[in-house]
């Protein structure tokens, strides 16, 4: 129970995110969009901060600090370059038809739209890699043997990421690629140990595939217009 029971515990953080998660759903419906989108990214952000700065997670577990550039360097980079062709291809069996399309062309999304985007995938990842490090530490700190939570820790952080992941999107379209951007990252994290690369995928792979989405929508709407 020493696992759970301290400020410096990553199990009393790793519970009291939940907990907060929780509050945060339920209220979410009463506020407004600019509202629900700012209280998801302070409940991903800050949270795993608190926990790190006070000594409640590892760093090198989080995958922020310690890092075998190496292994990142090498192994990592082949994996995230697979896992973004993959998205590319996707991306391009996702594009809309000539012939639904307007002679217009989409309009391309403004910088400041892009870096707001790039941020907010940051701080989901980050909370992603602080529940990976978080359930990692609690077995350890339980006495699991060393192999068994480097493997299952991904995926029981996993399955706790994945209902706050899925009821943050629009439709089925979105809820697909969140879900595929977690398992891809999830296992890039697992050979890697690796925030900033895992942040590097997670964005660029929700911008190839969640635009074409939109551009369909966009699309669809001004047939049925015409």
């Amino acid at each position: 129970m020493d696992a759970f029971l301290s400020f410096h515990a990553p199990g009393f953080w790793l519970v009291l995110t939940l907990l907060v998660g929780v509050v945060v759903l339920g209220v979410r419906p009463y506020l407004s969009g600019a509202a629900q989108q700012w209280s998801m990214a302070g409940y991903w952000g800050l949270l795993p901060y608190a926990a790190l700065i006070t000594g409640g997670i590892s760093p090198r577990l989080m995958g922020v600090m310690y890092i075998d550039w190496r292994t990142s360097l090498t192994l990592g980079v082949g994996l995230a370059l697979a896992a973004v062709a993959l998205a590319g291809v996707a991306r391009i069996t996702l594009l809309p038809r000539p012939h639904a399309v307007d002679d217009a062309p989409s309009p391309a999304p403004a910088l400041g739209s892009l870096a707001s985007g790039i941020a907010l995938h940051g701080v989901e990842e980050w909370f992603w890699s602080f529940l990976r490090g978080a359930v990692a530490e609690t077995l350890l700190r339980m006495q699991f043997s060393l192999d068994t939570p480097t493997y299952w820790s991904i995926w029981i952080a996993a399955a706790l990421a994945l209902p706050f992941a899925l009821l943050q999107q629009p439709d089925a379209h979105h809820r697909l690629v969140k879900g595929a951007i977690l398992v891809m990252t999830s296992i890039l994290f697992f050979y890697t140990r690796n925030f900033w690369l895992c942040w590097a995928v997670h964005a660029i792979t929700w911008l190839l595939l969640a635009q074409p989405a939109a551009v369909r929508v966009a699309s669809t709407g001004k047939s049925q217009a015409q």
